[in-house]
């Protein structure tokens, strides 16, 4: 279940940053592109074979867990950019992009540089699994879970919000619903890692469940906003 689900989100990841490449010729959605891209990322380095395979052309030291790790960071990053925007949320991308939102992402990068550095990570592990001994090791997880959930708890309550938007399209509202339910799952799983709850089978479901979640509400938003384009270029039938 737990593989099928990080298979799963992997997949819908790649098709959402697909579906996006011939609005590049264009000039459009280029943000939310490499944001995809970079999400792609992630998670392909969240799976055993695919983990394994980049980390031994890396020398087999868990670099490609700090590649997630950055890529994850660069993803909220470009996320809270660009949705703030679009739910108008100006408070949102304050907290995010003014100078405490940068500050809290650089502190982030350099605490997790910093843990990593200080780790004994000899040999491929997919997620460090095989060093959680080491309380540098866990200090680096947490830290890494710090900042997705930090914005995500910027922009849950401007997504949902949107969901009541009576001038939107129904398909965005519905796409809104969806991307305010996956950063809420963020936000509930990093509030979960902070208790001394052992982690189970929801370590997995939860996080990749708000990708997939939050992908799908993107690729419906990107489906409306075409729909609604091509309508508006239509000629008049009635002309």
């Amino acid at each position: 279940m737990t593989t099928t689900i990080q298979w799963a989100a992997f997949g819908l990841c790649a098709a959402g940053a697909a579906v996006r490449v011939p609005g590049l010729r264009e000039g459009r959605g280029r943000t939310m592109f490499m944001a995809l891209v970079l999400l792609t990322l992630a998670v392909g380095l969240s799976l055993d074979p695919i983990y394994l395979a980049v980390d031994a052309v890396l020398g087999g030291g868990n670099v490609a867990n700090l590649l997630l790790r950055l890529a994850l960071y660069a993803v909220f990053l470009l996320f809270g950019i660009r949705m703030a925007a679009a739910f108008d949320a100006a408070r949102a991308r304050r907290l995010i992009v003014g100078p405490f939102g940068l500050s809290i992402v650089a502190l982030t990068v350099a605490a997790t540089l910093y843990f990593f550095v200080s780790s004994e990570l000899g040999g491929s592990s997919t997620g460090l699994r095989a060093f959680d001994d080491q309380d540098t090791v866990r200090q680096y997880g947490a830290v890494g879970r710090l900042y997705p959930g930090y914005v995500a708890a910027c922009l849950v309550v401007p997504a949902a919000l949107a969901v009541f938007d009576r001038h939107a399209r129904p398909i965005h509202r519905f796409a809104c619903a969806l991307v305010a339910c996956g950063y809420a799952l963020v936000v509930v799983f990093v509030l979960l890692r902070l208790t001394p709850l052992p982690p189970t089978s929801w370590d997995i479901l939860l996080p990749f469940s708000a990708i997939l979640l939050t992908v799908l509400g993107l690729c419906l938003i990107w489906v409306s906003r075409v729909t609604a384009r091509k309508a508006s270029n239509s000629p008049n039938k009635l002309a």
